[in-house]
């Protein structure tokens, strides 16, 4: 089938990826990149056969469909040239800045009858997808996020709920699959001016309720999420991609699960491509990225 003709807006480390997996994959055309940093742009073109252009609407202009991956500051402007140029775009978490923006972009898609999709990445953890299979017969009772790591070399100006409690939130949202009904929420500044540490408690209409850490300057990397249902324990280790379940019937009894591994990224784009091929929703669809930004500012609100 015809390819997609793809670009990608902002090649830094994250936007680089999406060139790469463009470049690799058989749904695609990467027709060229964009980057204010002109030597980066053309080390990335150069490297993926692909052009440099000059400005973000010279790039447009030639593309069915892009990826947004430049500074959060410019999600908004860049994903509404798109759209109102009648791409389908997929813009890197977050989708904009405040939920109001990001319902505007939501908005513009509908209306141009175009996929907007939100990076979303740990959504396609295999591990996470494998469980997925075995949530889905019984009911979710309470999850248990947690999520910690060294302080990153490279700090920005984000604080640990925006940078890293922000994949959770969205997993416990995913999973959930219910209003969000309240939230409780703490955060502390351990060795930079934001928060570096923090909790927060989501409480779901259905009952559901998720408790999250998330923590920058923990010694070790962890990525957990304990799922409880009315029937087992659900053990997933994001982070090795490795699947554990307990039942009821037999509560001393770990299963481990078999997973296949997979480029989590690759298959985020995938998405995306068959999404505008079979004129379907995306797994990550615009409206999961700008519920998930409510969800966000309600947890800094409560801080």
């Amino acid at each position: 089938m015809k390819k997609v003709r793809v670009g990608v807006i902002g090649v830094g480390v994250m936007g680089g990826y999406h060139a790469q997996n463009y470049a690799d994959l058989k749904e695609a055309k990467l027709i060229g990149i964009y980057d204010r940093d002109e030597k980066r742009a053309q080390e990335v073109a150069e490297k993926y056969q692909t052009i440099s252009y000059r400005t973000p609407e010279e790039l447009i202009a030639q593309c069915e469909a892009l990826s947004v991956c430049s500074p959060t500051s410019t999600h908004l402007e860049m994903a509404k040239t798109c759209l109102e140029a009648g791409r389908h775009t997929l813009v890197e978490k977050p989708l904009a800045t405040t939920e109001e923006d990001a319902q505007s972009l939501v908005a513009l898609a509908r209306s141009k009858k175009i996929v907007l999709a939100v990076g979303m990445i740990e959504r396609f953890n295999p591990a996470l997808m494998k469980a997925q299979g075995i949530l889905k017969k019984d009911v979710i009772i309470g999850i248990k996020a947690s999520r910690q790591s060294p302080l990153p070399q490279r700090i920005t100006d984000a604080d640990v709920i925006e940078d890293v409690m922000v994949h959770d939130l969205d997993l416990a949202n995913f999973l959930a699959a219910s209003p969000l009904e309240s939230v409780k929420a703490t955060a502390e500044r351990i060795a930079t001016e934001k928060f570096d540490k923090a909790r927060a408690t989501l409480y779901f209409k259905s009952g559901t309720i998720a408790k999250i850490l998330a923590n920058r300057v923990h010694d070790t990397k962890e990525r957990k999420l304990t799922v409880t249902t009315n029937n087992a324990i659900v053990e997933i280790d994001l982070l090795n991609k490795k699947l554990f379940v307990r039942s009821f019937e037999n509560i001393n009894e770990k299963q481990h699960i078999e997973i296949e591994p997979a480029n989590q990224l690759h298959m985020e784009l995938k998405d995306f491509l068959l999404a505008i091929r079979n004129k379907r929703p995306p797994k990550t669809a615009g409206e999961d990225g700008a519920r998930l930004i409510g969800i966000l500012q309600e947890v800094k609100r409560k801080i």
